[in-house]
Protein backbone atom coordinates (compact mmCIF):
# COMPACT_ATOMS: atom_id res chain seq x y z
CA UNK A 1 0.00 0.00 0.00
CA UNK A 2 1.31 3.36 -1.06
CA UNK A 3 1.94 5.72 1.81
CA UNK A 4 0.03 8.86 1.92
CA UNK A 5 1.04 12.45 0.72
CA UNK A 6 1.29 15.01 2.72
CA UNK A 7 -1.00 17.12 0.47
CA UNK A 8 -2.99 14.38 0.32
CA UNK A 9 -3.39 14.39 4.26
CA UNK A 10 -4.02 17.63 4.43
CA UNK A 11 -7.23 17.39 2.22
CA UNK A 12 -8.56 14.81 4.37
CA UNK A 13 -8.06 16.42 7.74
CA UNK A 14 -9.51 20.33 5.96
CA UNK A 15 -13.01 17.78 4.77
CA UNK A 16 -13.13 16.17 7.90
CA UNK A 17 -13.11 19.96 9.68
CA UNK A 18 -15.30 21.25 7.68
CA UNK A 19 -17.97 18.34 8.07
CA UNK A 20 -17.52 18.74 11.85
CA UNK A 21 -18.00 22.22 11.90
CA UNK A 22 -20.67 22.05 9.42
CA UNK A 23 -22.46 19.41 11.87
CA UNK A 24 -21.71 21.21 14.63
CA UNK A 25 -23.61 24.48 13.62
CA UNK A 26 -26.50 22.33 12.00
CA UNK A 27 -27.30 21.37 15.32
CA UNK A 28 -26.50 24.20 17.30
CA UNK A 29 -24.48 22.20 19.45
CA UNK A 30 -22.52 24.84 21.99
CA UNK A 31 -25.12 27.12 21.46
CA UNK A 32 -23.68 28.65 18.44
CA UNK A 33 -26.15 31.52 18.38
CA UNK A 34 -23.51 34.19 16.93
CA UNK A 35 -22.38 32.22 13.97
CA UNK A 36 -23.54 32.81 10.89
CA UNK A 37 -23.64 31.28 7.77
CA UNK A 38 -21.05 34.14 6.85
CA UNK A 39 -19.00 33.27 9.30
CA UNK A 40 -19.14 29.78 9.09
CA UNK A 41 -17.66 30.20 5.03
CA UNK A 42 -15.24 32.70 6.66
CA UNK A 43 -13.82 29.89 8.75
CA UNK A 44 -13.92 26.85 6.33
CA UNK A 45 -12.63 29.38 3.54
CA UNK A 46 -9.88 30.23 6.10
CA UNK A 47 -9.01 26.61 6.76
CA UNK A 48 -8.99 25.46 3.27
CA UNK A 49 -6.33 28.30 2.40
CA UNK A 50 -4.06 27.28 5.56
CA UNK A 51 -4.45 23.36 3.85
CA UNK A 52 -3.65 24.32 0.49
CA UNK A 53 -0.82 27.13 1.31
CA UNK A 54 0.79 24.44 2.86
CA UNK A 55 0.36 21.93 0.56
CA UNK A 56 2.05 24.05 -1.67
CA UNK A 57 4.67 24.73 0.55
CA UNK A 58 5.05 20.94 0.79
CA UNK A 59 5.03 20.53 -3.16
CA UNK A 60 7.98 23.58 -3.13
CA UNK A 61 10.39 21.50 -1.07
CA UNK A 62 9.59 18.13 -3.34
CA UNK A 63 10.62 20.20 -5.65
CA UNK A 64 13.92 21.33 -4.25
CA UNK A 65 14.51 17.92 -2.95
CA UNK A 66 14.11 17.27 -6.96
CA UNK A 67 16.23 19.16 -8.33
CA UNK A 68 19.17 17.51 -5.69
CA UNK A 69 19.05 14.64 -7.01
CA UNK A 70 18.84 15.60 -10.08
CA UNK A 71 22.25 17.37 -9.36
CA UNK A 72 23.46 14.31 -7.86
CA UNK A 73 22.09 12.22 -11.15
CA UNK A 74 24.26 14.90 -13.29
CA UNK A 75 27.31 14.22 -11.39
CA UNK A 76 27.26 10.53 -11.30
CA UNK A 77 26.69 10.52 -15.41
CA UNK A 78 29.77 13.06 -15.57
CA UNK A 79 31.60 10.05 -13.79
CA UNK A 80 30.15 7.00 -15.59
CA UNK A 81 31.09 8.88 -19.00
CA UNK A 82 34.90 9.40 -17.86
CA UNK A 83 34.93 6.00 -16.96
CA UNK A 84 33.56 4.92 -20.46
CA UNK A 85 36.17 6.75 -21.81
CA UNK A 86 38.98 5.56 -19.95
CA UNK A 87 37.76 2.06 -20.33
CA UNK A 88 37.45 2.78 -24.20
CA UNK A 89 40.92 4.11 -24.27
CA UNK A 90 42.77 0.95 -22.53
CA UNK A 91 40.94 -1.09 -25.07
CA UNK A 92 41.68 1.39 -27.91
CA UNK A 93 45.83 0.82 -26.61
CA UNK A 94 45.45 -2.84 -26.15
CA UNK A 95 44.29 -3.78 -29.28
CA UNK A 96 46.94 -1.56 -30.94
CA UNK A 97 49.31 -4.01 -29.35
CA UNK A 98 47.84 -7.00 -29.70
CA UNK A 99 47.80 -5.78 -33.50
CA UNK A 100 51.43 -4.74 -33.17
CA UNK A 101 52.92 -7.79 -32.31
CA UNK A 102 50.80 -9.99 -34.40
CA UNK A 103 52.31 -7.64 -37.35
CA UNK A 104 55.75 -7.99 -36.41
CA UNK A 105 55.24 -12.16 -36.18
CA UNK A 106 53.44 -12.16 -39.58
CA UNK A 107 56.68 -10.67 -40.82
CA UNK A 108 58.84 -13.65 -39.37
CA UNK A 109 56.57 -16.21 -41.46
CA UNK A 110 57.11 -13.82 -44.53
CA UNK A 111 53.40 -13.33 -44.63
CA UNK A 112 53.70 -9.75 -45.69
CA UNK A 113 50.49 -8.82 -46.99
CA UNK A 114 48.74 -10.49 -43.31
CA UNK A 115 51.45 -7.99 -41.71
CA UNK A 116 50.34 -4.79 -43.48
CA UNK A 117 46.69 -5.75 -42.25
CA UNK A 118 47.79 -6.12 -39.02
CA UNK A 119 49.69 -2.91 -39.21
CA UNK A 120 47.10 -1.24 -40.05
CA UNK A 121 44.84 -2.56 -37.69
CA UNK A 122 47.75 -1.50 -34.64
CA UNK A 123 47.64 2.27 -36.77
CA UNK A 124 43.73 2.31 -36.90
CA UNK A 125 43.52 1.83 -33.03
CA UNK A 126 46.67 3.67 -32.37
CA UNK A 127 44.81 7.30 -34.03
CA UNK A 128 41.57 6.72 -31.66
CA UNK A 129 43.96 7.28 -28.59
CA UNK A 130 43.91 10.66 -27.31
CA UNK A 131 47.76 10.25 -27.60
CA UNK A 132 48.89 8.39 -30.68
CA UNK A 133 50.88 5.33 -30.09
CA UNK A 134 54.13 3.89 -31.65
CA UNK A 135 52.81 5.80 -34.98
CA UNK A 136 56.48 6.87 -36.82
CA UNK A 137 56.90 3.12 -35.63
CA UNK A 138 54.16 1.82 -37.79
CA UNK A 139 54.22 3.93 -40.56
CA UNK A 140 57.85 2.23 -41.23
CA UNK A 141 56.69 -1.06 -40.80
CA UNK A 142 53.93 -0.52 -43.46
CA UNK A 143 56.65 0.80 -45.41
CA UNK A 144 59.16 -1.89 -45.48
CA UNK A 145 56.30 -4.51 -45.89
CA UNK A 146 54.67 -2.71 -48.54
CA UNK A 147 58.53 -2.90 -50.33
CA UNK A 148 58.89 -6.36 -49.43
CA UNK A 149 55.13 -7.25 -51.75
CA UNK A 150 55.51 -7.68 -55.28
CA UNK A 151 53.13 -6.24 -58.21
CA UNK A 152 50.15 -8.10 -58.88
CA UNK A 153 50.25 -10.05 -55.76
CA UNK A 154 46.87 -11.39 -55.02
CA UNK A 155 44.80 -10.76 -51.69
CA UNK A 156 41.42 -12.29 -50.64
CA UNK A 157 38.37 -9.81 -50.76
CA UNK A 158 37.52 -10.51 -47.20
CA UNK A 159 40.97 -9.66 -45.89
CA UNK A 160 41.47 -6.88 -48.21
CA UNK A 161 38.48 -5.31 -47.19
CA UNK A 162 39.85 -5.17 -43.47
CA UNK A 163 42.81 -3.11 -44.80
CA UNK A 164 40.13 -0.84 -46.76
CA UNK A 165 38.26 -0.12 -43.28
CA UNK A 166 41.20 0.58 -41.24
CA UNK A 167 41.01 2.81 -43.68
CA UNK A 168 39.00 4.78 -43.70
CA UNK A 169 38.74 4.73 -40.09
CA UNK A 170 42.19 6.46 -40.10
CA UNK A 171 41.41 8.88 -42.35
CA UNK A 172 38.91 10.21 -40.61
CA UNK A 173 40.78 10.22 -37.31
CA UNK A 174 41.51 14.01 -35.33
CA UNK A 175 44.73 13.01 -35.88
CA UNK A 176 45.70 12.48 -39.65
CA UNK A 177 46.47 15.78 -40.79
CA UNK A 178 50.33 14.72 -38.92
CA UNK A 179 50.37 11.72 -41.01
CA UNK A 180 48.52 11.99 -43.89
CA UNK A 181 51.10 12.72 -46.67
CA UNK A 182 53.64 9.60 -45.23
CA UNK A 183 50.81 7.80 -44.96
CA UNK A 184 49.29 8.13 -48.12
CA UNK A 185 52.09 7.27 -50.69
CA UNK A 186 52.45 4.11 -48.08
CA UNK A 187 48.76 3.18 -48.78
CA UNK A 188 48.41 4.17 -52.42
CA UNK A 189 51.73 2.37 -53.20
CA UNK A 190 50.02 -0.62 -51.47
CA UNK A 191 46.96 -0.73 -53.40
CA UNK A 192 48.64 -0.62 -56.63
CA UNK A 193 50.52 -3.72 -55.88
CA UNK A 194 47.83 -5.67 -54.83
CA UNK A 195 44.97 -7.45 -56.86
CA UNK A 196 41.31 -8.90 -54.95
CA UNK A 197 41.34 -13.03 -55.49
CA UNK A 198 38.97 -14.75 -57.51
CA UNK A 199 38.67 -17.39 -54.61
CA UNK A 200 37.65 -17.05 -50.99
Amino acid sequence: MKKWSFALICAYISLAISITLLVLWCCNVGGFTVVSLDSFVGVIVALLAIIVTLAVGWQIFNSIELKQRIGELDVLKDALQRQEKTIEQQTCKSQHLISLILGIEAIKEKQYLESFRFFMSSLQYAMQLDSPLNVEHLLKRLELVTNKINEGTTFEVDRLKDVYDYNESIQVSSHYSLIKHQYEKIYNNFIAKIKESNHE
